[in-house]
């Protein structure tokens, strides 16, 4: 059975609503919005934005208070992280403390969400995403204020992944104040790009921001999966305004030819529905209206909706308390009834009461044998809590060790992120002896004196520099630092 959904996204341009019956568009509506009201993502006039929601609500009939928001992918960090295979209970706090030095920031000032993806054996793999607390309160306090309940929540370039049926595509979403670019490859973002661009017409400055922003996509793609770079039959798909400007597509190319065609996204199609314009809200809507049926357009599916804004589970006392309360009423009308015709029994009773000391006899011996099983089963259960503790000191021993290895990567990233003002890092990648490190720079200079800074630091044996390449006013370049000689194949 077909599951509804509602969704919103609200960005710097405009609020888009879209309800979906499973993968059926029903209703849809975009309300625009005065420059100013939304900056980056950010709502900065909350009470002006929810008044909008509030008079698009009741203009159109909307009866749905439950809805799956949508923030902005602006200001928005993503990464793999990779950790040694934790128990449950500590997965949590190990990814929040991984999540913030990789990020270079602290966790109080992030909301973090991940999902644990298929790994190695002995490993956790986590795709995590960092959003600013910020631009998450803000929307949740303007959907609260317009009346709506957000229970789901999702980072728009992640449910613009989900709103795209091919497992493997460039995909450029280029809105009237936004531009996402997703590369995905098996269902997974693999590189995001979300920025603010020039609203009004799609002029030359914008469709050049696109071409750049996308080749500096695929760039860094191809640089970390030098193996399985991007292959050319990997389709570069439109939407938003692009769409409606086919003439122009030919320019987004590189040297490379690639098919170049609108999104085609998992919903039907429905007469005045362009689906292009709404794919954020898309994917919003099939987190729910889907359900697992969008795992395979998207891997990613996490509920972003931070846990302090999640409803907490009712205790148990409070679902037991009607059942209770219920066999409580039923057992004193019971005994009421049984004392109101006990004089009418009072023989048969007494026969009752023989028999029932027979039956206790009997069931005093059954009883002994259960206590000697029960006591061989708490035998057994000592036995296996003493295995239980052995392997809790050895898990402990590995988070030490753990926790000494990352003290001395900390100093290491340290180190590197302290770069001149001309050096912007994309990459870094920390292998214990070796690191990769990749960026821009202004000139080929500044990254030759980013080099002899990180050798004279004297955490590293050896820096060299693997390539460097001029694209448009920056100089990308890769280093390999070298913890010690032996680490030098």
């Amino acid at each position: 059975m077909a599951r509804d959904a509602v969704s919103i996204y609200v960005d710097d341009s405009a609020i888009r609503v879209l309800g979906l019956s499973g993968r059926r568009p029903k209703q849809w509506f975009t309300e625009p919005l005065d420059a100013g009201l939304v900056r980056d993502g950010l709502i900065v006039d909350e009470a002006e934005v929810a008044r909008r929601i509030r008079a698009l609500w009741a203009a159109q009939g909307i009866g749905a208070r439950r809805v799956v928001a949508g923030i902005s992918g602006i200001n928005c960090l993503y990464r793999y992280i990779t950790l040694p295979e934790l128990p449950g209970g500590l997965l949590q706090e190990a990814v929040s403390r991984e999540a913030s030095r990789a990020f270079g920031m602290p966790v109080d000032q992030l909301y973090i969400a991940w999902q644990a993806l298929p790994s190695k054996p002995g490993e956790t793999l986590a795709y995590v995403v960092a959003s600013s607390r910020n631009t998450v309160d803000g929307l949740i306090r303007t959907l609260r204020q317009a009346g709506l309940n957000p229970y789901l929540m999702d980072v728009s370039p992640i449910a613009i992944c989900r709103a795209v049926a091919e497992t493997n595509a460039l995909i450029i979403d280029l809105q009237p104040s936004t531009l996402d670019i997703i590369v995905k490859m098996d269902g997974l973002p693999e590189v995001i790009r979300s920025i603010a661009v020039p609203s009004g017409d799609l002029e030359e400055a914008s469709l050049t921001i696109t071409r750049q922003e996308l080749q500096r996509a695929m760039t860094f793609y191809n640089s970390g999966h030098a193996d399985k770079p991007i292959a050319d039959a990997i389709p570069i798909l439109v939407a938003g305004r692009l769409t409606e400007k086919p003439e122009l597509w030919p320019k987004l190319l590189g040297m490379v030819e690639r098919r170049i065609e609108p999104v085609k996204t998992p919903v039907d199609e429905a007469d005045g529905f362009a689906a292009q314009s709404y794919l954020p809200a898309i994917g919003l809507g099939l987190k729910e209206s889907a359900g697992k049926g969008a795992t395979p357009y998207a891997r990613i599916n996490f509920n972003a909706l931070p846990l302090s804004y999640q409803p907490k589970p009712r205790p148990m006392s409070e679902l037991l308390y009607p059942p209770a309360l219920a066999v409580s009423i039923a057992c004193v009308v019971l005994g009421g009834y049984f004392v109101l015709n006990s004089w009418h029994h009072t023989q048969a009773l007494k026969d009752e009461a023989v028999a029932l000391n027979q039956l206790a006899l009997s069931l005093g011996e059954q009883l002994s044998g259960r206590r000697q099983a029960l006591e061989a089963e708490q035998a057994a259960l000592m036995i296996e809590t003493e295995d239980k503790e052995v392997r809790t000191t050895e898990l402990e021993r590995e988070l030490r060790n753990y926790d000494t290895t990352k003290a001395e990567i900390n100093v290491d990233l340290g180190e590197i992120h302290r770069t001149p003002s001309s050096i912007n890092l994309e990459k870094v990648t920390h292998d214990i002896s070796v690191i990769n490190v990749s960026g821009w720079g202004g000139t080929e200079e500044s990254i030759f004196s980013y080099a002899r800074q990180l050798r004279a630091s004297g955490r590293f044996e050896y820096v060299v520099i693997t390539s460097m390449a001029v694209d448009g006013i920056k100089t990308a370049f890769d280093l390999v630092l070298y913890k010690d000689t032996l680490s030098i194949d």
